[in-house]
C-alpha cells in the first residue's frame, strides 16, 4: 500500500460497486467488456506476469490500431491486476513507464474497487502527465461502474 505522501504523484480513483469480484475482474479483463468504459478500447492480454498486454480501438477505416502498450506485473484473480504502461515517446522525450494497479475487495456492499496508476514523479512533466491521467481515470469509473451493473 502506498503512503499518503506520494498521492500528488499517483493518479488514484475508488467506487463500492454493487457487483461481486467475479463480475468486476469480468469488466476489468475481457475485451469486449473493457471497450463500454476506456475510450472503445479493447484489452487484448498474456495473462500472466511478464505478459504483453495492449489496448487497442478500431480506427475510421475499420482496423485495429494500439493506444497503449503494456506489459502485465500482476495477475491475481478477482484481486490484483497490475501493468507496467509503456508511455508513447514524443518530441520533448524518450519513452517513459508507469504502473496502473486495480485492486479489488469484497465489501457488504460489494466490491471496493481502487485504481492508481503512477509514479508519476519519474516521468518528465510528471505533474502534468498525473493531471491527465486523474482526470481520465475519473472520466472512466462512471462507465465502468454502469458496465459492470449491467452484467451483475
Amino acid at each position: 500500500m502506498r503512503s499518503s505522501k506520494d498521492f500528488l504523484t499517483w493518479a488514484k480513483v475508488a467506487a463500492t460497486i454493487e457487483a461481486t469480484q467475479e463480475t468486476v475482474w469480468k469488466v476489468l479483463t475481457e475485451p469486449k467488456l473493457t471497450e463500454k468504459y476506456i475510450y472503445q478500447c479493447q484489452l487484448h492480454a498474456e495473462w500472466l506476469p511478464g505478459g504483453t498486454a495492449v489496448w487497442r480501438a478500431k480506427n475510421k477505416e475499420g482496423s485495429w490500431e494500439d493506444h497503449v502498450t503494456a506489459k502485465v506485473l500482476v495477475y491475481e484473480p478477482y484481486f490484483h491486476l497490475a501493468f507496467t504502461i509503456f508511455h508513447k515517446p514524443t518530441k520533448d522525450h524518450d519513452s517513459e513507464v508507469s504502473e496502473l494497479h486495480f485492486y479489488l475487495e469484497s465489501q457488504s456492499e460489494g466490491t471496493l474497487l481502487r485504481i492508481e496508476q503512477g509514479d508519476f514523479s519519474t516521468l518528465k512533466d510528471g505533474a502534468n502527465q498525473q493531471k491527465k491521467c486523474q482526470q481520465g481515470w475519473e472520466y472512466v469509473l462512471p462507465d465502468l461502474i454502469k458496465t459492470c451493473n449491467t452484467i451483475s
